[in-house]
């Protein structure tokens, strides 16, 4: 996923919703889904910490 990597949820849904070519936005998907479960992740271990 050449160019996604280190883009925020935002930037990857903005270019999702706007993406017309099919494997371009299942790649942008993966990513999207990737960063907001790695998200989901840090926020419970932060959670478990305090």
């Amino acid at each position: 996923m050449i160019g996604i990597h280190g883009k925020d949820w935002r930037e990857l849904s903005e270019a999702a919703s706007k993406e017309r070519d099919s494997d371009k936005l299942i790649m942008l998907v993966s990513e999207l889904n990737r960063v907001l479960e790695q998200r989901e992740q840090e926020n419970a271990r932060r959670q478990r910490e305090n």
